[in-house]
């Protein structure tokens, strides 16, 4: 068994910082340490004796509240249910079954239990739902290499979910400090990066193409570029490579339901092909004939997944692919197809074509009702500053109508 989050922190120096985050616009960075954190967490299970081998709601109010929580409640709680702070209409009273503690006292309380750490889908496909995970299984890809407690993570994204909390324990296990942006404006956010010498980031293609608005980001000194949570187009990771010439850059493909189950370094869009063929270390990969890519790890998928899983062991993700010679190309969601009588349009695939047009830092492609057709293509264009937009609506049609078929055509551009 994994030891819990706690046992795994106690050898980092405990006067390095662990934690930095700002009060509000303008104010110091507050820094808290190693040392500090463990402080907290050991007097929440002091405090708490009542909730051991119970399972446990963490509705996200402050970082480091949040963080000394899950240092207190792994290993120490039956389940960890990971929450907004509203608890995002998720059916926690229904979902939560406690285990009876009628023996347990303080001393009790000394043996280490293996939590569930259960983490709620994005609803984006439909209803919320609970996906039961190990602290073994989420930190399957944490780096703990002696560099890697040199890096100075921000942190871009909510830390109850997915992505953002794969980024809360990197940092913690490899004892590096995490800096608190995950709300507030772009401007505001690389301030706090500066300050804080941030130089390890993982956002979204979204979110990096919003920092490329602004000339504070070339001045971080970044060392890791991590992306994720959306399709990394060529486009964006030339443009980064571009950037920050020689610094590690990485995609990585992972779900609230897979986990992480790979990343890409070669600065190429897609993953390489022989994925399908040789593996990528101890996960599987296959495509089907409806281009759904399925996925096979070590460990079995949670039972909330069953529905999804085939009778070899694989989980159908739901991502849709296109086979190249030498690569894997995602196409995007399958429930996000947009159908233009009876034509499949993907709409992450005319994004991707629109960014290659120079001037075009983001765009968004969308399906509106048609009485005739079902659904007709649109998009809408965030162009680079001082850009001519008549002049850049004339290269990116002529670009579309070369690289897409007709059905696939957005109707209308909208800066």
């Amino acid at each position: 068994m994994t030891a819990c989050l706690l046992e795994q922190i106690k050898h980092h120096p405990g006067d390095a910082p662990a934690l930095q985050y700002c009060q509000g616009a303008g104010e110091p960075l507050v820094s808290i340490s190693y040392q500090q954190l463990i402080q907290t967490a050991l007097l929440k299970r002091q405090q708490a004796s009542k909730l051991y081998q119970q399972a446990v709601t963490l509705p996200y109010q402050h970082i480091e509240d949040f963080i000394s929580s899950l240092l207190a409640y792994d290993g120490f709680c039956s389940a960890l249910y990971l929450l907004p702070a509203q608890g995002a209409d998720l059916p926690v009273d229904d979902s939560i079954e406690t285990t009876s503690t009628d023996d347990a006292t303080p001393s009790a309380a000394q043996h280490a239990l293996a939590s569930n750490w259960y983490l709620a889908t994005s609803g984006t496909t439909g209803k919320p739902k609970w996906i039961q995970h190990s602290l073994q299984k989420l930190t399957k890809t944490v780096n703990t290499k002696a560099t890697s407690r040199d890096l100075c993570w921000g942190l871009v994204y909510q830390p109850y979910r997915f992505a953002g909390l794969q980024v809360v324990l990197q940092s913690l296990l490899s004892g590096a400090c995490l800096v608190d942006v995950s709300d507030g404006e772009v401007e505001q956010r690389l301030n706090v990066m500066s300050q804080a010498k941030v130089n390890a980031l993982s956002a979204t293609p979204s979110l990096w193409r919003q920092f490329l608005f602004s000339s504070k980001l070339a001045a971080l000194p970044l060392q890791q570029l991590t992306l994720g949570g959306e399709i990394a187009d060529q486009p964006l990771l030339n443009t980064l490579q571009q950037l920050f010439p020689g610094t590690q850059l990485r995609h990585i493909y992972a779900s609230t339901e897979a986990g992480v189950a790979f990343a890409v370094t070669d600065g190429k869009a897609g993953f390489p092909r022989r994925y399908l063929e040789q593996g990528y270390y101890d996960l599987q990969l296959k495509v089907d004939q409806q281009q759904h890519l399925w996925l096979k790890g070590p460990a079995k998928y949670a039972p909330e997944l069953a529905n999804r899983v085939d009778s070899d062991g694989f989980l159908d993700t739901e991502d849709l692919v296109r086979l190249s010679a030498e690569r894997v190309l995602f196409l995007g969601r399958a429930s996000g197809v947009i159908n233009v009588g009876g034509n499949k349009v993907h709409p992450e695939q005319v994004e991707q074509v629109i960014l290659e047009v120079p001037g075009i830092v983001a765009a968004r492609v969308y399906g509106k009702h048609s009485s005739i057709l079902g659904q007709l293509v649109m998009a809408q264009i965030v162009a680079s500053p001082a850009t001519d937009e008549k002049e850049l609506v004339v290269r990116v049609t002529q670009h579309c109508q070369q690289q897409l078929q007709r059905h696939q055509l957005p109707l209308k551009f909208n800066f």
